[in-house]
């Protein structure tokens, strides 16, 4: 049997340090698949993004806490 690769199987997220800092500058939020400590993480949550380091790390903000995200992580992000 064949398999159909749609074309977003094919797309690849191309988020880099820049955008985050973007994001941060202009209120934007993001999207994350996994949170450092944070099992219960749901994908569909904005995440106020506070920092980004030179390694790829950001932090972000949820409930009044704060919390790590690797940037291959971010699955999307959004201009309020």
């Amino acid at each position: 049997m064949r398999h159909i690769k749609l074309f977003e199987d094919f797309k690849q997220k191309n988020i880099t340090t820049d955008d985050i800092i973007e994001c941060i500058n202009n209120g934007g939020v993001l999207y994350a698949t996994i949170i450092k400590n944070f099992p219960d993480n749901d994908p569909e949550i904005p995440l106020n993004p506070v920092s980004v380091d030179n390694e790829g790390t950001v932090t972000v903000e949820l409930d009044g806490k704060n919390y790590e995200v690797e940037l291959r992580h971010v699955d999307k992000i959004e201009w309020r």
